[in-house]
Parts: structure tokens; sequence; C-alpha cells
């Protein structure tokens, strides 16, 4: 006997419940039996700004694999125009550059400066790195379809050293025995240029003691910074000067000493560093190219030819050019009555006839054009048109430490020159917190 099977129809909804039913007695169910209590947190990033950086990083690392890194050194007359032309990259790039507000940073270049220049598989300008120095570089990036300049400054560490020493050949010399780097060196004599002549004062036994800064990066020396105190000996000892710096945050007001007197004066001593006096102010004196007596008006300063030659006062120049007897020559006048001679130079400095200078600017090098036997400056020194002897001149100082200071410099100048008499001469280099 046959068995008819009979076929139900069923409404389709009714049917994909049945199945979904179906499949889900068939799927095991999870016991939370053996699962632990507490929930265990895994290491993910916050999905906040720390992600989002880190996400960022690597994205761009991922990148900069992709980029071409380049070396450009910029040569005599180069430009950051030619930099990236000399590596396909448009002038319109450059044009976009020389845009933003402050691409002087990176427009600004020197002869020999190097720049590191990243490029992708378009010859798109990606990113520049420019060291300025050890310490500061400047950093373009390409952030979307603009470019954004940087400064980056790493931290330096100051440590605060002193040097001692005697006097037995010359100042520059004798620093270099004590330790003294030849910034600094020339920093202690730029101190003193209003108080002591370093060629014709110091003595042999006189002595020099400096607190000063040294920078170091990484624990590696870089470089010295400011010097806080000084003291040096003159006229066998018997006269001491000292020099104490007064700062207001970054900014350097000046040397005092400790009655807080200005070290500065409105004249240098004198115009050059470092080289002897060939022959003083005289009424007359026997030329060596003329061949016959005549007044020396100023005072004569022996050295190699490309010596510097400083401005020895605030003032403008009001001649630049050539004189029969001076050669190349430069005048400057000075606060109305006074006025300085700069002779036979071998050229002149960047600053050119109606310039304002400052005292210390460069206006010079020596040399022995006009009449002159070897390589000298010739420099006068004319009150109201009168010469005067530079080297017995009494200049007027600069203004004492203002009212505001005095309670500041009269603490820190004390513990300087305590600091300064624990040491000797004998002691060479020392440091100390």
């Amino acid at each position: 006997m046959k068995t008819k099977h009979h076929s139900i129809k069923l409404p389709w909804l009714t049917l994909l419940s049945l199945i979904l039913f179906t499949l889900t007695l068939s799927v095991p169910h999870i016991s939370t039996a053996n699962l632990p209590l507490e929930r265990t947190q895994l290491p993910l990033p916050a999905l906040k700004s720390d992600y989002q950086s880190a996400d960022i990083q690597s994205v761009e690392s991922f990148s900069e694999n992709d980029w071409q890194k380049h070396e450009v050194k910029i040569p005599k007359n180069g430009s950051l125009g030619s930099a990236l032309a000399s590596l396909n990259i448009s002038a319109a790039t450059t044009h976009q550059i020389g845009q933003l507000e402050n691409s002087r940073l990176l427009t600004h270049l020197r002869v020999g400066d190097t720049l590191t220049i990243w490029v992708d598989k378009h010859a798109t300008l990606q990113k520049i790195l420019y060291p300025k120095s050890k310490t500061l570089r400047y950093e373009l990036q390409k952030n979307g379809d603009q470019y954004q300049i940087k400064t980056v400054q790493e931290q330096v560490d100051l440590r605060t050293e002193v040097a001692t020493g005697t006097i037995s050949n010359s100042f520059y010399l004798d620093g270099q025995n004590a330790g003294l780097s030849a910034k600094t060196i020339m920093n202690l004599a730029d101190i003193y240029a209003w108080d002591i002549d370093f060629i014709r004062e110091l003595r042999p036994g006189d002595t020099f003691k400096v607190i000063y800064e040294t920078k170091y990066l990484n624990n590696e020396y870089i470089g010295d910074g400011d010097i806080i105190a000084a003291q040096v000996t003159t006229n066998n000892q018997r006269e001491t000067h000292n020099a104490f710096l007064l700062k207001d945050g970054d900014e350097i007001i000046g040397y005092f000493n400790e009655e807080g007197k200005n070290l500065k004066k409105a004249f240098l001593r004198n115009p050059v560093d470092y080289v002897r006096i060939t022959s003083t102010f005289k009424p007359k004196r026997f030329h060596p190219v003329l061949k016959k007596w005549r007044a020396h008006r100023g005072v004569d300063y022996g050295g190699p030819i490309g010596t510097p030659i400083r401005v020895t006062g605030n003032g403008k120049i009001v001649f630049r050019g050539w004189g029969r007897g001076y050669g190349n020559y430069i005048k400057v006048q000075h606060a109305g009555k006074y006025m300085t001679v700069y002779g036979h130079m071998s050229k002149f400095g960047k600053y050119k006839k109606g310039s304002w200078v400052k005292q210390g600017d460069v206006i010079g090098y020596i040399g022995k054009t006009g009449l002159a036997t070897g390589p000298h400056l010739h420099y006068e020194f004319r009150i109201n048109g009168k010469h005067q002897d530079p080297l017995k001149m009494k200049f007027p100082a600069a203004k004492p430490v203002a009212t505001k200071y005095k309670k500041q410099f009269k603490q820190q100048s004390n513990l300087m020159l305590s600091q300064l008499e624990r040491f000797s001469p004998e002691l060479q280099m020392a440091s100390f917190e």
C-alpha cells in the first residue's frame, strides 16, 4: 500500500521563521561558567590625539620610504630657487614658498649652506631640512597643497666654569693656555676695550680670572656662552679691573664694575686687536717714505694685511675713498665734534659713504695703500678738527647701572666677586655649580 506524502504549503514568512529557529538550535551556546570575572584590557591606542598623532607619523614614515633624499650645497650666487631647480622642482613651488610669512628662514642662504631635500616620485617637493647651527634648524613640510616652515631649537645645557692665568707671553696665548676659547678671549678683550690696552698695559705677572658659561648638547661641548664675571690686573698687579654681567632676561644690559659703573665708553681704545703699535702720536717724525721731518698726528698699528679694522665709536661715514697719502681711507663723524680717520686700508668693509655704523663694526682691513712702507693702519682722533693723541684720551663712560637693577646687580656682583677671590691663577681651570 502506497503511502501518500502530502505537501503542506506554508506562507513564506512562516517558512523563514522556521528556518531561523532551526539554525538557532544547531549553534552551540557558550557557557559563562569558565569565563573570567574581570575584563581583560587590551593594549589598544586611545581614540584621541595620541592615536591620531601616532597614525599620522606612521603614514608619514611610510611615505618617506618612497621619497628621494638629496643634499644640495649652496654655491656662490646660489639661492633656494636654483637649489630646487637642480632637482627639477617647479618654479611655481619656489614662488609658493616665497609667499610664506616666514619664507626668509629658507631664502636667506649663505655660501656653503647645505639643504637636505626630499621629493616624491613625481618630483614634488615634500620636505626641506636646513641646519642653521648645531642647535637651530628650519624645516619645511608639505601639508596637503600647502607648505609650512617651522623652527626647531635644540635644548642646550649651560654649565659655569672658571679659568685663570698669569701673563707670560701675550694675553691671547696665555688665555689659550688657561683653557679659554678664541671666542671668549675676544669677548674678554671687548669687555675691557675701553679701560685696558692689551697691547701696551699688560706686564708679565699680571693675572686674569674669568667665570663664563659653556654650552653642551647631549653632553657634547659645542661652544662658550656669556662671560658672567671677570677680573684682570695690570701695572704689575697694582691695578685691579672687575667686570660683572647684568642681564634682563635674555637681554644683555652691559658690563659694570663693582661700583656699578659702566665699562663701556664713548670710544674704543684701539681700532684693531692683537697688533703692535709701530708709531705713536708725535709733533715731529721722520717720514719713512717722504724722507723728511713732519708731524705724525695719529697712531700706526702694524699687522698682517687683512686684519679687521673696527670703528671706535657710533657715527656716520662722511668719506670713503682714496687720499694721496692715506691710500684707501675712511672718515667717521661722531656726535658732532668728534671725528676718527682710518688710513692705508687694503679694502673697505660693507659700509658705504653715508652709512651709520655702530661701535665695533668692521669698516675695513689693514693694508699698505698710499704712502706706506708696510702693512699698517694709520688712526687719527680729532676734536673740532684738531688732532688729539688717541692713546692719551680719557673717554666718557656710558650710563651706570639703572636704579631698577641696583639691588639685583649688587647681589650678583657680590656673589661673583667672592667666587673670583676663591680662585688663584695657579688653578688654571675648574667648574662649579
